[in-house]
């Protein structure tokens, strides 16, 4: 798979990379992402605020990225029929 020339890779976050997509851009798992932060010494709570804030701030920027989240952190009821 071919990644955009325009996506946005997001540096010190290689072991949260989960793959891509289709359209070219780059898939991060948000666990891991947290995880990173957390080694970085963050508390949890500080690493996903951060997360939250800056890093997924930055989709804005060129053709941005996607953040994959565990199924279990989604509230899938509201898609059950």
């Amino acid at each position: 798979m071919i990644i955009s020339e325009n996506a946005l890779y997001l540096h010190g976050l290689k072991d949260a990379i989960a793959g891509s997509s289709s359209c070219g851009k780059i898939i991060y798992d948000y666990e891991k992402v947290v995880a990173i932060f957390i080694k970085q010494g963050m508390t949890e709570d500080e690493a996903i605020d951060y997360v939250d804030y800056n890093v997924m701030g930055m989709q804005c920027n060129g053709d941005g990225f996607i953040m994959m989240y565990d199924k279990n952190m989604i509230d899938i009821e509201d898609f059950e029929e």
